[in-house]
């Protein structure tokens, strides 16, 4: 599931989960990942699934507080981004249909 108000950083999101090999899904969600500071309160609550944001570098202290799992910094080009994307689905989403989830570090 993606969580981001910002257009922009939703599709450039979208399209690095694609890269990845990553679905979006509405329901049934194994990983949140949010791609803004403000759009982690609340909104991802009560899922028992992690939530990781991936923000701007200044904004990785309120998502943290916000209450997601980990914050990663944002990278401005496209290669590290797509980079940090999978490294965020390695660390943190399941490895298979039905197994548990695993819990990454924050970096």
């Amino acid at each position: 599931m993606l969580i981001g108000k910002n257009r922009a950083e939703a599709t450039l999101a979208t399209a690095a989960l694609y890269c990845a090999g990553a679905r979006i899904v509405a329901s049934n969600a194994d990983l949140v990942l949010i791609v803004e500071a403000k759009a982690a309160r609340g909104r991802a609550q009560g899922l028992n699934v992690p939530l990781v944001a991936i923000v701007p570098p200044g904004e990785k202290r309120k998502a943290l507080a916000a209450g997601v799992d980990a914050a990663y910094a944002r990278p401005a080009k496209w290669k590290e981004y797509s980079r940090l994307v999978e490294r965020v689905l390695a660390e943190w989403a399941p490895t298979r249909r039905g197994s548990g989830l695993r819990r990454g570090r924050t970096s």
